[in-house]
């Protein structure tokens, strides 16, 4: 289970949160908002209220997710029913499936949040977690590399995996934050003249 949702993690990463479709607002908010406001070494941990806009799915995000990941096996169930198979077996592995999805995801928003706003100091120090974090600072540097954040088993066998960054360190340029306030909420409010630190 945890194997499928590595896979799914990139393939959700790569080809809905990296390209503008279905819905558009999911790649805006990622590719346009966050890679944009945490893009370098710079900007990459949270420092001001604009940066938090796209730090986490909305709360739909998860359920649609959970759901999307179960399709093959209710699809399985389905098929098992009625086939001798103790009616406990196939209830117990879709529940064993619910319940590693919804891990699997509570660890994604977690440590994604962690690794962009730093708050639970024994997590971070820990080797697995600076390992994703490198893991995940080196994706925002180079948007086509290091698609999963939790278990990077897909970005090794499907050979986007990249241990260290090729380049130099550099910071993130204005032109950055210039895009991002083009699509979001924080730039939205300033357009239309209203502070966001007054609401």
């Amino acid at each position: 289970m945890t194997i499928q949702a590595s896979f799914f993690e990139w393939i959700y990463h790569r080809y809905w949160l990296h390209r503008p479709w279905l819905p558009p607002q999911m790649f805006t908010a990622h590719t346009l908002v966050h890679h944009q406001l945490c893009k370098h070494d710079d900007t990459f941990q949270v420092h001001d209220e604009e940066q938090e806009e796209a730090l986490t799915f909305q709360w739909w995000g998860g359920p649609v997710l959970i759901a999307i990941n179960l399709v093959p096996w209710a699809g399985a169930w389905w098929m098992l029913r009625g086939r001798g198979m103790p009616p406990s077996l196939p209830i117990a592995a879709l529940s064993a499936a619910v319940l590693t999805l919804i891990l699997y995801y509570a660890a994604y928003e977690g440590f994604h949040y962690l690794m962009h706003r730093p708050m639970i100091a024994w997590i971070e120090r820990s080797r697995p977690f600076r390992f994703l974090e490198r893991h995940h600072r080196i994706h925002h540097v180079h948007m086509g590399k290091n698609f999963n954040v939790v278990v990077p088993l897909a970005d090794l066998v499907l050979g986007t995996l990249l241990l260290r960054d090729p380049e130099a360190p550099r910071t993130t340029p204005a032109a950055a934050r210039t895009i991002a306030r083009r699509h979001s909420r924080f730039g939205r409010k300033l357009r239309e003249g209203i502070t966001p630190d007054a609401e």
